[in-house]
Parts: C-alpha cells; sequence; structure tokens
C-alpha cells in the first residue's frame, strides 16, 4: 500500500476516532449540572486571570483553573473581587459571584467547562502517536481506543478539573523523557522540560515526575544491549537535570501570571493563612512563609503541596467510602478494588494478557519506562487518604494502554493481534456505549454493572452531583416538584434547578412525602452530614436513612445517582 494512503488511512482513523470521544464527552457534558468541585475551581481560576492574586484553592495548581476562568472572563464575568481590590481573600463574595454574576450559575460552568473535551482529543492523538512512534503502527489503533472509549477519561473530560489534564500532562512527560534518554541529545530534553513543566502546573501528583525523568538515563543505560559509556551516561544525566529545571522554570512562571498583581507580604499571608486551617505547624508556617517571600510561586506551590500533604496525613473526614464501610484515614486496597470495579474489561484484559504473554519483553526499556511511572502513581495513591475517586489514577490508563499495546504486538503474530484489536476495540465501545450518559456512574461487570455501583464506590466514581438537572426534568414533567424535598451535596444549591421543592434544613423534621436522595447521603450519610453540616444534620441523616431502609417505597431511579423514595 503507498505510504501516502497509509497516512490518509491513519488520518481518517484518528480523526473519527477523536470525534466519537468528543460526542461522547459533549453528549453528556450537556446533561450534566454543575459537580460538586467545578464552581469553586472556577471561581479560582477567575481570580487568577481577571485580578492577578491567588487567595482561593492553593491545594490544587493553577493551569487548568486557567483556561476556565478565561473563558468566563473573556464573556464579560464579574471577578471574585467585584471589581475591588484583592486586599484579602475573595472567598466571602463567593455566592455573590456565582449567584449574582452578568450570567447564571450554570451558564458560567457551561462556558469554563468549553476548553476542557479538547484535551480528552489530545491525550487520544498522543497515545496513537506514541505508540506509532515506540511499537509500530500495528499497535498505534488498540492503544488510542482504550484511551479514547474509557469511560472514566471521557467522563472528566467534561468538568473543571485536573484529572483529564493530569492524564495529558504526565503521558507526555513520560512519553517525552523515555525518548530523550534513548536520543541522548539537547532538544528532546527541553520538550520533555516543558512537558514536565506543564504537568507540574496541572496537578501535584505531577511531582512525582521528577524523580522519574531524572531516572530515565539510569534506566536506558541498565536496559541497552550495549552499555553506553560513561561519558555519555554522564551527559544525559546532565540534560535530565537540565529538563527538570526548565520544568520548575515554566511552573514558576505559570505561577507568576497568577500572582503578577499580588504583592508578596499577600502571597505569604495567604499560604500561611491556608496552611494554619490545615493544622500545620509552627516550624513549617515559619519554613513556608520563608519560602513565600523569596520566591512567591516556588513558595505558593510548596504550601498547596504540604497542605494536600497535611490534609492526607491528618484524615479528610469521615468522606471515603468502600464496599459498604466509611474511613476517615482511608482504605489500602480502594485504588486496587476502584480499578478491578471501574476499568473496562477491555483495558483490564489487554493488561492482563500483556503479562500473561509477555515474557522478557516485560523487562524491555520502553515497557519499564511506561510501567514504573504508572505503578509509582498507584504506590503513591495508595496509602492517602484521598480515597475519594479512581479519577486520581487516570494518567495509569494511558501509560498501560500504551505498555500493553506494545507488549502485545511483539508476542503475538499479526492476525490474532488484529483480530484481539478488533474484539478489544468492540468491548470498549460497547462499554461507553451502555453507559452513555451516564459514563461518571461506570461499573464494570465485576462490580454488577452501573446500578450496583454504589455498592462498592460513592463520590466521584458514582454520584458528584451531576444528575441535578435531570431531576429537575423529571419532578416537572410528573408535576410533583412541589411534593418532593431533595436530599444531596452538589456544586450548586440543591434547589437551583427545582426551585417549587423542598431541601431538607437541618433540624427540619422527616415528614411523609417524597423524598429524592442522592447515591453520596445514602453511601457516605451519616458521618458525612456530622463533618459537613454538624452533629443536628447527623441525626436528622441519620433518621431519614432509617426511615427508607425500614418503610420507604422506592418511586424511580433518576439520572446516575438520585433515587425518589416515598416515605409513609
Amino acid at each position: 500500500m503507498p505510504k501516502r494512503f497509509t497516512w490518509i488511512l491513519e488520518l481518517a482513523f484518528l480523526a473519527g476516532l477523536s470525534a466519537l470521544t468528543l460526542a461522547f464527552v459533549w453528549g453528556h457534558q450537556a446533561g450534566d449540572s454543575p459537580t460538586t468541585d467545578e464552581t469553586y475551581h472556577l471561581f479560582a481560576g477567575n481570580e487568577y486571570v481577571a485580578d492577578g492574586t491567588y487567595w482561593l484553592n492553593p491545594e490544587h495548581p493553577p493551569l487548568l483553573k486557567l483556561f476556565a476562568g478565561y473563558a468566563v472572563s473573556k464573556a464579560g464575568s464579574v471577578p471574585p473581587s467585584l471589581g475591588g481590590e484583592n486586599t484579602v481573600s475573595p472567598q466571602g463574595h463567593y455566592l455573590r459571584w456565582l449567584y449574582g454574576n452578568r450570567l447564571p450559575a450554570h451558564e458560567l460552568v457551561a462556558l469554563g467547562r468549553t476548553p476542557f473535551p479538547w484535551l480528552a482529543v489530545l491525550l487520544v492523538v498522543l497515545v496513537y502517536g506514541a505508540a506509532r512512534r515506540l511499537f509500530g503502527l500495528a499497535a498505534a489503533p488498540l492503544a488510542a481506543v482504550l484511551v479514547a472509549l474509557d469511560p472514566t477519561l471521557v467522563a472528566h473530560a467534561a468538568y473543571i478539573h485536573t484529572d483529564a489534564g493530569a492524564a495529558l500532562t504526565m503521558t507526555a512527560t513520560v512519553v517525552a523523557g523515555l525518548l530523550a534518554a534513548r536520543a541522548r541529545k539537547l532538544l528532546p530534553w527541553l520538550i520533555t522540560g516543558a512537558c514536565l513543566g506543564l504537568a507540574l502546573a496541572t496537578k501535584f501528583t505531577g511531582i512525582l515526575l521528577i524523580p522519574v525523568v531524572l531516572g530515565f538515563p539510569f534506566l536506558e543505560a541498565l536496559t541497552a544491549t550495549e552499555k553506553p559509556p560513561r561519558k555519555a551516561l554522564f551527559e544525559n544525566v546532565l540534560y535530565a537535570i537540565l529538563a527538570v529545571t526548565v520544568g520548575v522554570l515554566l511552573l514558576a512562571l505559570t505561577y507568576t501570571v497568577c500572582l503578577r498583581d499580588m504583592p508578596r507580604e499577600r502571597a505569604e499571608t495567604s499560604i500561611r493563612e491556608f496552611l494554619a486551617r490545615r493544622g500545620a505547624s509552627p516550624e513549617l508556617l515559619a519554613t513556608s512563609a520563608a519560602l513565600c517571600r523569596f520566591s512567591p510561586p516556588l513558595g505558593h506551590y510548596a504550601g498547596g503541596l504540604l497542605g494536600v500533604q497535611l490534609l492526607s496525613s491528618n484524615g479528610r473526614g469521615a468522606a471515603n467510602y468502600l464496599h459498604g464501610r466509611v474511613s476517615e484515614r482511608g482504605f489500602p486496597l480502594y485504588f486496587p478494588v476502584a480499578i478491578a470495579v471501574k476499568w473496562t474489561p477491555a483495558l483490564l484484559l489487554c493488561v492482563a494478557l500483556a503479562l500473561l504473554l509477555s515474557g522478557r519483553r516485560l523487562f524491555s526499556y520502553e515497557t519499564l519506562a511506561l510501567a514504573l511511572p504508572a505503578l509509582l502513581h498507584l504506590a503513591v495513591a495508595i496509602p492517602s487518604s484521598f480515597n475519594i475517586g479512581v479519577r486520581h489514577v487516570l494518567p495509569m490508563v494511558p501509560l498501560l494502554a500504551l505498555a500493553a499495546a506494545g507488549l502485545l504486538v511483539k508476542r503475538l503474530p499479526a492476525r490474532p493481534f488484529l483480530l484481539l484489536t478488533a474484539f478489544l476495540s468492540v468491548s470498549a465501545a460497547f462499554s461507553l456505549w451502555r453507559v452513555h450518559p451516564y459514563e461518571i456512574a461506570y461499573f464494570n461487570v465485576l462490580a454488577g454493572g452501573r446500578g450496583n455501583g454504589a455498592a462498592w464506590l460513592s463520590d466521584s466514581n458514582l454520584d458528584w452531583g451531576q444528575d441535578l438537572a435531570r431531576l429537575d426534568a423529571f419532578l416537572k414533567a410528573r408535576g410533583i416538584e412541589e411534593q418532593t424535598t431533595i436530599v444531596t451535596y452538589s456544586g450548586l444549591a440543591s434547589d437551583y434547578y427545582s426551585r417549587r421543592a423542598r431541601v431538607l434544613a437541618p433540624g427540619a423534621p422527616i415528614l411523609p412525602g417524597l423524598y429524592a436522595v442522592s447515591a453520596s447521603v445514602e453511601t457516605l450519610g451519616v458521618p458525612f452530614a456530622r463533618m459537613i453540616e454538624g452533629e443536628e444534620a447527623a441525626r436528622q441523616t441519620e433518621e431519614l436513612l432509617r426511615r427508607i431502609r425500614s418503610g420507604g417505597k422506592k418511586r424511580a431511579a433518576i439520572g446516575a445517582s438520585f433515587t425518589l423514595w416515598e416515605l409513609p
């Protein structure tokens, strides 16, 4: 087949696959109401863009929030400062900014979401190109399909959050570093540094890539057929150090943009206040303040990272749920179980077959360079107290899809590999099609399917507040809005859409009638209410759940996360 014709077929395949991913992302994005974290991420991003200060949300790096903030700023939104000077945190303006802006709250979020589906497209293109470069043309479609049709990626590529962006930037850094270590030239290492800087500015787990990048020269030397001269290894290590330096400089530049109108003393104050709320010791506060005085961008990054670590080590409150149990500290088996019940059968089977058939190729440079960063990500996630979603290990999906496709294409004859690619592609497409438009609530056959998700996991695996608009449409279509009490946690007020419905206020009696109860309330329930709203709300939630379980009649399931109960 002529080379030109091959390229045309490849471009057509990649365009079609990218369009399919976009169609699924846009399809559920249009129906999903703002999720729990989105409005606050947007509020913070709008501050960075419009006000040039960084009081809000230091527990996440700013890059993707900048995209969202720019989208709403361009549309003429009122900034968090409300037109004044941010001499103190604009946190007190949050409700006025969200509900009293020039655009309704749901339209603000819809604008902020617009850049995010394209991150999934970029990831699909990256995975295809990386697989083609590393393992040949045959491996590229399989790796790309496993990523493009992954329900978790499709779900979270719709939202103003860091997870899809982290999968993109972390995969780009690993692939670039892998190739740079083999090329042993300056330009590939500079590209790696740029990718690293984007990863660091996207999510704090990007910091795991610093030892990965620094380790690539040694991994390449250890696995090379012909050992490189000591001088070549030394030069490669220097290039890797340069790449990390470039990454840190790009990170600092990103924070500098956000802090451009924030005097040094206010930047220090914001980090002090943030860390004090997280229970930092006086010594940690003093060290963070000193770093912030030396370099506000790096001090802000380090303070945010430290705040996340403090929250994880001190416990997040009763917000972790696994298979009927609630924990403050988290579960060591949370992420292995989440992977087992949330990844598609196609991806699980592909990885399992690759391990079974790999032989010595499992220890090849390309396989180790892709798999070890994925395993490092999992190893760091397992002891964490942040057991709130399989999305936290989303960067593992493209890395393992690449590694598994590469192993299988080397171990299987052409025809069996082609048949396997076709089978896994159809399986992945079926998994995504079957759950659409409720991708966030996808559970595989090992979990018993989507309807059995609450038996295993909660939070962003199932219920992130995404079904409020669907609930509103259901209640209005049946004329029962005024008869229904909504019990949920979401990114918007519970009655934002259903203005005539009741909301269960803390202390209110549990009366007979209809109750629309979200999955998070039914799973996390009492301890979560206690953590968020206090003891009175916890007692009220306990009474509601007791009556639902003892005599409630299930009238309907709405979306993926609401159940309509009738209490006698």
